[in-house]
């Protein structure tokens, strides 16, 4: 029953394609154990059908116009295609569907041209509903006997008599409207072969050749369409957990680089840099010839000279020539000092190059670069380079 419930839900309709091109709807609905009623309309065409109903996935086919034959024939053969044969001798099966009902003393043969019904198939499949089966004639109503009292009743089109739950004559003739009660649900006689149909399409008890084949079609619709909505809800769960853990890790991360920014100082930057300085003068002494205490003394000159609205980035003693390669000899800029950072004020940059200028170490000063840094923080980044003497 799961299963049923996953493939049709809970709702179940058909449609009678009865003469005179009137259209009768029946949709029932499985409440608990027992169904009821929820639409119960005939309409005039196809458009008028659609409209009604709009959003249902599958649906049960009777085909009871014109475009039906009918015959009853008398044989004890039992053998549908050997009935087929005797109710219509020239008959070509490719070009027609049938459905045959036999009792003990006789046989019901209805056929209806395969173009009819595809056609009509194609129409609903392009609004969205999938036919699950059919039943051609009143042959269908085979699948109410059983629950029906009475030994004569009416279709939309025909008088059936019934003997030992089997169907004994069909007369086709004209109808009235009159009410029958089947298991508790009250329904007129042209939506009889609609119930047959539900019945017929809810017990799995198919006349038709092709419901295989259209069961199938439509099993596989609906998989796709259920694992596709499931997929894409997992889909967007996991979006939703992962946006969430990563908000979370962005506003932690901006917490702590709006606290480093608020408890960063200029003296703190400044004793981090000149402890690199120290960490690499052990570095220096293997790559340069001159004087390690010359060395020293410049850079730590140089780190006391910094006036506090200039904030240093880098310092960077004999830095490489060129680029990197692994197949060139390193080679370094001697006597030189490559010094980055950002200047708060103007006048203190300036006056602080300056006073490096006098110092009898130092060479020459060239400025590499100076502008405008971040916006908000209204620095000026400077880079510039400084020559001291060979002693």
């Amino acid at each position: 029953m799961i299963g049923k419930a996953i493939i049709y839900g809970n709702t179940f309709s058909a449609v009678e394609f009865a003469e005179k091109d009137k259209l009768h709807i029946l949709q029932l609905k499985k409440k608990k154990d027992e169904f009821i009623i929820t639409r119960n309309l005939e309409v005039d065409n196809f458009e008028e059908l659609s409209q009604e109903l709009n959003n249902l996935k599958h649906l049960f086919l009777v085909l009871n116009n014109e475009q039906v034959l009918s015959k009853k024939v008398i044989s004890s053969q039992k053998e549908p295609i050997t009935i087929l044969r005797t109710a219509f001798p020239n008959l070509s099966l490719n070009d027609f569907y049938y459905q045959v009902h036999s009792s003990e003393t006789c046989s019901f043969v209805s056929i209806v041209r395969k173009t009819v019904v595809n056609m009509l198939i194609t129409k609903f499949q392009k609004a969205g509903i999938s036919i699950i089966d059919f039943s051609i004639g009143n042959i269908g109503i085979q699948s109410l006997t059983s629950y029906l009292d009475n030994n004569k009743f009416f279709t939309s089109n025909a008088a059936v008599h019934i003997e030992n739950n089997n169907i004994k004559e069909i007369e086709k003739t004209e109808v009235e409207k009159e009410n029958y009660s089947v298991n508790d649900l009250e329904v007129s006689n042209t939506k009889l072969l609609s119930l047959a149909g539900i019945i017929s399409y809810y017990t799995e008890t198919s006349l038709s050749l092709i419901s295989k084949e259209l069961k199938t079609a439509y099993q596989q619709k609906r998989f796709f369409d259920v694992g596709l909505k499931l997929g894409s809800g997992l889909l967007l769960f996991a979006l939703i957990i992962n946006f969430m853990f990563f908000s979370n890790y962005r506003d932690k991360v901006s917490s702590l680089t709006n606290d480093l920014q608020l408890q960063s100082t200029y003296k703190k930057q400044l004793n981090t840099l000149l402890k690199k300085v120290n960490q690499k003068k052990t570095l220096v002494e293997s790559i340069q010839s001159g004087s390690n205490t010359d060395v020293s003394k410049y850079l730590d000159n140089l780190g006391s000279s910094v006036p506090n609205t200039v904030l240093l980035s880098k310092i960077e003693y004999q830095p490489l020539e060129g680029v990197l390669k692994s197949d060139k000899e390193i080679s370094f800029k001697k006597h030189t000092i490559i010094v980055r950072g950002n200047a708060k004020e103007n006048n203190d940059f300036t006056n602080w190059i300056a006073f490096l200028e006098k110092k009898d170490w130092i060479e020459n000063i060239s400025i590499i670069a100076y502008g405008k840094g971040k916006k908000e923080n209204k620095l000026s980044a400077f880079e510039f380079l400084i020559t001291f003497k060979n002693e």
